[in-house]
């Protein structure tokens, strides 16, 4: 009967709140990406955040239960699949590539989970507001460049 208590702890004290904070980080930076009707959305970030977040959550906390579990080695899968993930989003077709900017989105919402779920909370939600700062000052310094290009041709 411990066990289930301690299950239920365990998703109270640390699950629950690392759920909504990648719930929120994944949300916020998903709603940059579907607002410019870019792929890899609220949905599929929020997923991959939440996802990344058990995950990693799961590897730390059965760690402490058991010396001999490394949880390095479920962040390292979990860098593995969100990598081919990310492969899958890139595509090229003549003389374009595209999808390289949302692999990236992947990448760095597994990395903002992966801390999440090491209990960490202040950095990723800081990562998460400055990840969108910065994409939307460089989208407006981007477009600015290839206006002022466009003009001088």
């Amino acid at each position: 009967m411990s066990f289930i208590t301690n299950e239920y702890e365990f998703f109270i004290q640390r699950l629950l709140p690392q759920f909504i904070t990648a719930t929120l980080c994944g949300l916020i930076i998903g709603y940059g990406r579907e607002k410019r009707h870019k792929p890899a959305g609220i949905r599929t970030l929020i997923l991959i955040c939440v996802g990344c977040t058990l995950y990693s959550s799961l590897g730390f906390y059965l760690a402490e239960k058991n010396v001999n579990i490394d949880p390095t080695r479920i962040i390292g899968q979990i860098a593995t699949g969100i990598g081919f993930l990310g492969a899958g989003a890139i595509v090229k077709s003549d003389k374009k590539v595209t999808g390289v900017t949302t692999a990236a989105f992947i990448w760095a919402v597994s990395g903002i989970s992966i801390l999440i779920g090491s209990n960490m909370y202040i950095i990723p939600i800081v990562l998460t507001i400055l990840l969108v700062i910065v994409t939307w000052l460089f989208e407006f310094i981007e477009k600015k460049v290839h206006s002022d290009h466009i003009e001088t041709e």
